[in-house]
């Protein structure tokens, strides 16, 4: 298999729906919590806690809030948190996902 960036293509301002992201392979029940990390173009972060779907153990889903999703090209990672014993793991391994936000034209 090739190592391949993820991009997602989103819209300036935007705030619903929640993004939703399939960790194929991956129960996410050992993990709490499960958050996205953003590192925006002009040099800042955010981040956002997932909510897990409680009848798919593989999907979990990004909240937006107000003003995250301004135009630009930014980097995004998922980091997931063992309850067991709080050891961090980082997705996905690679490359940083692109978060590609166009203008939005209304």
């Amino acid at each position: 298999m090739i190592p391949r960036q993820i991009i997602i293509d989103l819209v300036e301002g935007d705030a619903a729906p929640d993004l939703a992201v399939r960790f194929v392979g991956l129960a996410l029940g050992p993990f709490n919590p499960i958050k996205m990390l953003v590192h925006k173009e002009d040099g800042t972060r955010f981040e956002r806690v997932m909510i897990p779907d409680p009848t798919d153990e593989e999907l979990a889903f990004v909240p937006w809030e107000t003003g995250d999703l301004v135009e630009g090209r930014h980097s995004a990672e998922f980091e997931l948190t063992q309850i067991s014993d709080s050891k961090k793991l980082t997705l996905p391994r690679k490359f940083a996902m692109i978060l590609n936000v166009r203008k939005d034209l209304g």
